[in-house]
């Protein structure tokens, strides 16, 4: 599993045209905008239109001007310049009703009015890009209007309430409103603000995937609401939870918890109804203040009222309108009968191109007659708001009637080239799609932001629900959903593809963000009305993200449904292979290792072989094995290992070989074949080093270099190299920081880092790493390792003299039992033995190492039996049986060197030597020690060599020459 990010190169500097203005720089050449020095995301035709209007600044740029830039040799509906305006104005901050940069010049063009300073400088080559953001944030905001009370008394509320709801009518401007909240109150969070847009899902289930997904949190969460309160505690984020009414069971469901729990976080929630937590603080935001009826006002005096200044604002962005004193009666009358809605009053301004103001005042008339309270009760604004929808939708042609019902289908942001495969379904052609989309932009229907070099659009969630209903009653609309499904798999396929060239940072940002129409896709497939066997090849694609970003916990979900259904109808055996292989994967990394997981991946194994496809037979086949170790059953893993590497024989370029090899060489060294493991991982940790490119290629090679590294140390302290194992595991975990890959990092802490750490003694660094795998689990929260956490964290308190770590430390080993995370718990075990013996606690230690060796021997461990050995005389000794103690610590040595472990013959023979010291045969003992000790070339900081070293000196003074007295020789002169 590998969750990557960018790995960020300087380049060199280099003469470049630049054009500034106010904090920004313009970058013709690279067509890069700077505020600040830091990237601004702009759209293409956005930025085509900026650098024609910056370079003849100060002139009247033509519609049709800025129209052949952008689109050359195309000709499109001039609603599509405004849309493509209004985002370039957005980018730039430029919103508000005096414009600084763009102003508009009525129907004839647009004109740059700022300072522009034009100069040839030095510019990085590569100019870094800004992280890109781990929580979801919130949307850009377009000018707002008569909120700016509200938003300041919301944000003081929050100082003081952990929960706020912002509650009020479709339309009424809750999200403009927690935005604008969320940017005054951003300075007091901490770790910043996260926006979960809760009118992407349509299933309460969804409700913590999508929690999840939008805090940042990967890996198999188990609980996705725990996962989430458990981020939470420790951080001081906003959180924003937008249009909660569809889902109200589960939000309130959350909230109580999040009120009830410890943290300084914030949530502000809106909804069109409170959500019924017990110390919510209920917000009822209104509607914009309107002139009444009849009242005789100037342009001065109507515009004080903000939804006059909101209708106003809005048909000149449109329409180039111009207010006038003649319009005030109609303006206002228009914003009274709209019952001053922003939504309402957007829709109607977005008319005035076609219409003036006394036309709109008689058809508003005529189609909200009907305004008085319904019987059943519905609350007259909301009727206000779906009549103009409805009145809006009536007034569009028919092509754009159609397509406005078809966006519906889009459950997030989507392109023009997402609308025109849709609409395919409906026989509208793209120039259709594309003018459509622009008019129904300036139309106030659908709103577009820039993302990447593109413009993505957007219903909002009352539009969204009025255009699902018509897509609904519109029998040309049937194929829809299907195509949808279709379009999704185009693009998962697509993005199968582009992982293997893409930039890793660059293909998550452009995939992941396509999670909330990938799981209405999979909903709709696999649903009573939908195409079983589309959704089968959707889950197969979508297995790349759901690998990349570790989002375990819903794709084990689906992958589950997906290989159900493929074992029941016409489906190819390398797709059921697929499945599985990422069925299996997914469980590897969840609480507890059930059967489940080993019918998974004999099922991959069963699937591949009937393929003929040997990458997968090898990809089930190590899967498997790393199951089979995690529960103790090496000789069995190695079995499966050597049939993998067999395929190797038929295919030496397959990648899934050299994670053969290294699987099948860590098995070993389980196993206590040192000998044959070492040399195997000595050579792929030189084949793989530390690309600093971005391509996939760098990135799967930054991967290898991981994981290999938190295998070798494993082997190089047990083989005497404990400052090389040191140095190896240390690298694992830096580079595994330095590039994101946090799974792989959590591996590499709980493999190498924390058992190098604890074994060798030194207590700082197994702080460091215990803290860092605390907070990685924050990260992506891989339920395996919680419980390692929780050893070695007690394991270190135990070590600095907390008398109570013992028992934490007993918790955390019979946790890691009931999971069946099994793999070196007899080296836990021992390590708690050796707890309870210095506490004097004879008989608990007895019973600990009886259960090590129990399991040892059951699992095939081998590497560590000399070391319980070692801890069961050390009981012995302390229990008054020195004779017995002797012969097992005699055992032990042989054993340590039948093996070739070093490090621990060295424990035994200090231990054996301070035995013989003692029963005077210190002549015996030197003899016994010195020559172990020898061998050591490093590691002279480590307990173990200190422990040997001391005892020595007291038996006789030191020769010169002594291994013990030798400075450190570096690591390469002994092959490493």
């Amino acid at each position: 599993m590998r969750a990557a990010t960018e790995i960020r190169q300087r380049g060199a500097r280099r003469q470049e045209l630049t054009f500034c203005f106010g904090p920004f720089r313009l970058v013709p050449s690279r067509q890069l905008l700077l505020l600040d020095g830091r990237p601004v995301k702009l759209g293409g035709r956005a930025f085509e239109l900026l650098q024609l209007l910056v370079q003849r600044r100060g002139e009247l740029v033509s519609k049709n001007e800025l129209m052949a830039a952008a689109w050359p040799g195309t000709f499109l509906h001039d609603s599509n310049l405004k849309v493509n305006m209004w985002s370039l104005r957005r980018s730039l901050g430029d919103t508000q009703i005096e414009p600084v940069y763009v102003a508009t010049v009525a129907r004839r063009g647009y004109k740059f009015i700022a300072d522009v300073q034009a100069s040839i400088g030095e510019i990085e080559d590569d100019t870094e890009l800004a992280d890109p953001l781990r929580q979801s944030s919130p949307p850009l905001l377009r000018g707002i209007v008569g909120r700016e009370a509200d938003i300041a008394d919301i944000a003081d509320l929050l100082a003081d309430d952990r929960h706020v709801t912002l509650a009020g009518a479709g339309g009424i401007g809750k999200t403009t409103v927690a935005v604008a909240v969320a940017q005054a109150f951003a300075p007091r969070c901490r770790d910043g603000v996260c926006f979960v847009d809760l009118a992407t899902i349509s299933d309460p289930t969804l409700f913590g995937a999508a929690l999840v997904t939008a805090l940042g949190i990967r890996g198999n969460t188990d609980n996705g609401l725990a996962a989430a309160l458990d981020y939470l505690r420790p951080r001081q984020i906003l959180l924003i939870l937008d249009n909660c009414e569809h889902v109200l069971p589960a939000a309130t469901i959350f909230a109580g918890r999040f009120l009830s729990d410890t943290s300084p976080s914030r949530l502000l929630a809106t909804s069109r109804e409170p959500l019924g937590a017990a110390t919510e603080h209920v917000v009822r935001l209104g509607s914009l203040p309107s002139p009444k009826p009849g009242l005789a006002l100037t342009i001065d005096q109507a515009v004080k009222f903000p939804a006059v200044q909101l209708f106003v604002r809005r048909a000149a962005e449109w329409s180039d309108y111009q207010f006038v004193d003649d319009d005030c009666e109609a303006v206002a009358s228009i914003c009274h009968s709209l019952d001053g809605l922003p939504l309402a009053i957007e829709l109607a301004a977005a008319q005035i191109g076609r219409f003036n103001p006394r036309e709109l005042v008689a058809m508003l008339d005529q189609k909200l007659g009907f305004r008085a309270p319904s019987a059943d009760g519905t609350p007259p604004r909301h009727e206000t708001l779906m009549a103009t929808i409805d009145w809006s939708f009536r007034l569009l042609p028919q092509k754009e009637a159609r397509l406005f019902a078809l966006l519906s289908v889009f459950s997030d942001a989507f392109e023009v080239e997402d609308a025109i495969f849709v609409a395919e379904a409906a026989e509208l052609t793209p120039v259709d799609v594309v003018t459509g989309l622009g008019s129904l932009v300036a139309k106030s229907l659908l709103s577009a932001q820039a993302r990447g070099a593109s413009l993505r659009y957007r219903l909002l969630d009352s539009t969204r629900r009025y255009a699902a209903e018509r897509r609904q009653a519109d029998p040309a609309c049937g194929q829809a959903l299907q195509r949808h499904a279709q379009r999704m798999l185009v693009l998962f396929e697509q993005s199968e593809e582009e992982w293997n060239w893409r930039e890793p940072a660059d293909w998550t940002e452009r995939y992941l963000g396509r999670i909330a129409d990938l799981r209405a896709a999979l909903s709709w497939a696999f649903g009573e009305q939908g195409d079983g066997v589309l959704g089968i090849r959707l889950a197969v694609a979508a297995i790349t993200l759901w690998s990349e970003t570790s989002i375990l916990s819903e794709a084990q979900t689906r992958l589950q449904d997906a290989l159900a259904l493929a074992k029941t109808v016409a489906c190819d055996d390398l797709s059921k292979a697929k499945l599985a292989c990422a069925l299996g994967w997914s469980l590897f990394y969840a609480r507890n290792m059930s059967n489940e997981n080993e019918v998974a991946w004999l099922d991959a194994i069963d699937f591949a072989r009937r393929a003929g496809n040997i990458e997968y037979q090898q990809r089930a086949l190590v899967g498997f094995a790393f199951y089979l170790l995690q529960i103790g059953e090496v000789a069995r893993a190695i079995t499966y290992l050597e049939e993998a590497t067999a395929l190797a024989n038929r295919d030496r370029d397959l990648t899934a070989t050299s994670e053969a090899d290294r699987a099948l060489a860590w098995a070993r060294a389980f196993a206590g074949e040192l000998s044959k493991s070492r040399p195997v991982l000595d050579r792929l940790a030189a084949t793989y080093s530390l690309a600093e490119g971005r391509s996939r290629k760098d990135a799967n090679e930054v991967y290898r270099f991981i994981t290999v590294r938190f295998n070798l140390p494993f082997v190089a302290w047990m083989q005497g190299q404990p400052d090389y194992a040191a140095k190896l595991a240390r690298d694992a975990v830096d580079a595994a920081d330095r590039s994101g890959h946090w799974v792989s990092q959590s591996n590499a802490l709980g493999l190498a880092a924390l058992p190098v750490a604890l074994e060798t003694g030194n207590l700082d660094a197994l702080e460091s790493f215990t803290e860092r795998l605390r907070r990685n689990l924050e990260r992506e929260r891989i339920s395996r390792w919680v419980p390692v956490e929780r050893y070695f964290s007690a394991c270190l308190r135990d070590l600095r003299g907390d008398p109570r770590a013992v028992d934490d430390m007993r918790a955390a080993i019979d946790e890691l039992i009931e999971c069946r995370f099994l793999m070196r718990i007899g080296s836990y075990l021992a390590m708690l033995a050796r707890a309870y013996l210095r506490q004097g606690r004879i008989v608990e230690a007895r019973e600990a190492i009886t259960r090590a060796i129990d399991h040892q021997e059951r699992q095939g461990e081998r590497w560590c039996r000399s070391e319980l050995q070692r801890v069961d005389a050390a009981i012995l000794l302390q229990a008054g049986e020195p004779l017995r103690a002797e012969k097992r610590l005699q055992q032990a040595l042989a054993e340590a060197r039948a093996i070739g472990a070093t490090t621990f013959a060295l424990r035994i023979s200090t231990d054996l030597a301070a035995h013989w010291v003692a029963t005077d045969r210190r002549p015996k003992a030197v003899r016994l020690l010195a020559p172990i000790l020898d061998e050591f070339t490093e590691g002279f900081e480590t307990s173990d060599l200190m422990a040997a070293s001391r005892l020595l000196q007291r038996m006789r003074p030191a020769p010169s020459g002594c291994g013990h007295y030798r400075p450190p020789v570096p690591v390469h002169a002994r092959g490493a």
